[in-house]
């Protein structure tokens, strides 16, 4: 980021819609430029996905992160013309009304429930939810959470670390968990999971549910990695490794015993805000950017923001 940012040639009345990391990066940056900037947010809190991620006492660098950018809001509502609405879920008939030269939209992304036969039957949250209001742990001891991403396995480390006497499970279905993740980061966070206990269950994909079980069906072939292994680097998918054992299916079905599923698979870009906003013709200049563009990292989404906010 330069030093010197250079006042914007033209000033333009603009509205954000989300106060995630894009959408307050860009709207404190904008607003130094010498926009009119209007911050619309739906919740009571700035954050967006890092407000659940910086729950675990581990993730003690995000709740910084979160902490900086509650402050440089505040800062900048003091010296600049940047008014923040929390708690309104702007319309885009409201957004249309008030005649915006540009509207940015940084709603990041939705949750999708997974379309698995049974899942109606037993007790489920999402990973972020969970870690919004652990009340809706309740007394729930056998813990299955679905999907061995960065999420998956950070709630696994909550669970296991910070909350006694419960026994956890991760299932994913790609031969490695945390895939794409920083290397230290990846193998810290997997052997701390192995010292608790913590089951990783790789190469496994949830076919069912009943009451009181998780199905899985998972590849039982030899040449399966070992989930907990992290002194092998993954290797980029379009770099292929000769010497790579073949990797064979044999499945087996296993039921896994269970009184709270988390659902930790993802999500997608919510862009329906976005796009109805362009149906609408709701200001001259429409923008979508972080996780409602591409689901991605903080590191993508602040570059976004900020690409675009010193150049509209």
């Amino acid at each position: 980021m330069p030093e010197a940012i250079s006042p914007a040639e033209v000033k333009k009345k603009i509205a954000v819609v989300g106060a995630g990391p894009a959408g307050v990066l860009f709207a404190t940056m904008a607003a130094r430029r010498g926009h009119k900037v209007d911050l619309y947010e739906k919740t009571d809190r700035i954050g967006g996905k890092i407000v659940p991620g910086s729950v675990p006492r581990i993730k003690y660098d995000i709740r910084n992160y979160l902490e900086y950018l509650e402050n440089e809001l505040k800062t900048a509502q003091k010296a600049y013309d940047l008014d923040v609405h929390m708690n309104t879920e702007i319309t885009t008939q409201q957004l249309k009304a008030k005649k915006y030269d540009a509207v940015i939209y940084a709603i990041g992304t939705r949750s999708g429930t997974p379309k698995i036969s049974g899942l109606e039957k037993i007790k489920h949250v999402e990973a972020t939810d969970l870690l919004l209001d652990e009340s809706l742990l309740g007394d729930a001891k056998n813990i299955v959470v679905v999907g061995g991403g960065v999420v998956g396995c950070e709630t696994a480390y909550w669970l296991a670390y910070e909350k006694d006497d419960r026994n956890v499970k991760v299932v994913e279905m790609l031969p490695h968990f945390m895939k794409g993740t920083c290397t230290a980061n990846r193998g810290h966070i997997i052997h701390y999971l192995k010292d608790q206990g913590v089951e990783l269950l790789n190469c496994a994909t949830v076919k069912e549910f009943d009451e009181t079980h998780v199905l899985i069906e998972q590849n039982a072939h030899k040449n399966v990695p070992n989930p907990y292994n992290t002194w092998q680097p993954i290797l980029p998918e379009n770099i292929e490794n000769p010497l790579a054992p073949k990797l064979g299916y044999e499945p087996k079905r296993v039921a896994l015993d269970c009184d709270l599923v988390v659902l930790a698979m993802g999500g997608k870009p919510d862009d329906a805000a976005y796009l109805e906003g362009q149906k609408e013709l709701v200001a001259p200049e429409l923008y979508n950017i972080g996780d409602s563009f591409s689901a991605g990292r903080v590191l993508e989404a602040c570059r976004a923001a900020y690409a675009l906010s010193t150049r509209i």
